[in-house]
């Protein structure tokens, strides 16, 4: 049963269930119902990006920023066009001239600052990575001599501080190009958009998912508001009863 579960946060329930509009089916053992999918009002799968292997294929979407997907929604409405780009949590720079839509991929990189001449700071790592394994890049790298630096000092806490001491006689105008083309400070993600649309898997783009998603949207929405009408018709109902209850005075009879 963990595999099937999950707790949902009060913003999950507001965003992402409607219990009266759920379709749901009895759970594996047929001991409790489940939902066959939520009716989230949210673009999720674009919203926090996800990743699986299946039979013969793969999937992997990137998470993109909630502001930005709203605002391509509003823009679909409109009828104007719409450009989407991934974004990242952790941060750092990106290259998304071979993103092609989510048919391509992007190029990750930390942002790396010279703090003097004799040290560089990495206050942001590239998606995909942690600050450990950005170290150990770069400590593969340094052995091989790679990267001319001295020591490195992880100074980590809630926001990434990864210090490097560089070699004597060596510049950072010289290491900071080294750590984008011999470690991760510099990675290369593909984007692979297939999804179940319809029972079905098919490969899409980014546009089209948002798009998709927009006029699941509106139909959610509909369908809720006609679901509130009808909840304020019958309240409308019970209340005229009781009106007609009382003033015919049929608690007398």
């Amino acid at each position: 049963a963990r595999y099937i579960e999950c707790r949902l946060t009060d913003l999950a329930l507001e965003t992402l269930f409607h219990k009266s509009l759920t379709e749901f089916v009895p759970s594996y053992d047929g001991r409790s119902p489940e939902p066959v999918r939520l009716p989230a009002k949210l673009p999720v799968i674009l919203m926090l990006g996800t990743e699986g292997i299946a039979v013969g294929m793969a999937t992997k979407l990137l998470p993109h920023n909630l502001t930005e997907l709203w605002e391509a929604q509003i823009a679909i409405l409109e009828g104007k066009p719409v450009s989407l780009f991934p974004d990242f949590p952790q941060g750092g720079l990106m290259d998304v001239d071979a993103y092609e839509d989510g048919r391509g991929k992007v190029e990750v990189r930390a942002r790396v600052n010279v703090r003097d001449k004799k040290h560089v700071v990495i206050s942001e790592v590239p998606y995909g990575t942690t600050t450990e394994s950005v170290i150990a890049s770069i400590e593969a790298a340094a052995q091989k001599g790679r990267v001319k630096v001295a020591s490195i000092n992880d100074f980590t806490t809630d926001k990434v501080e990864i210090e490097l001491t560089l070699a004597r006689g060596v510049s950072a105008k010289e290491v900071v190009p080294q750590l984008y083309a011999y470690t991760d400070c510099s990675v290369s993600i593909s984007s692979n958009v297939t999804v179940i649309d319809d029972r079905k898997p098919v490969q899409l783009t980014v546009t089209n998912i948002i798009t998709l998603l927009t006029e699941q949207l509106k139909l959610q929405l509909k369908a809720e508001l006609e679901f509130d009408r009808e909840q304020l018709l019958d309240k409308q109902h019970w209340l005229t009863l009781e009106q007609i209850f009382v003033e015919k005075r049929v608690y007398k009879r």
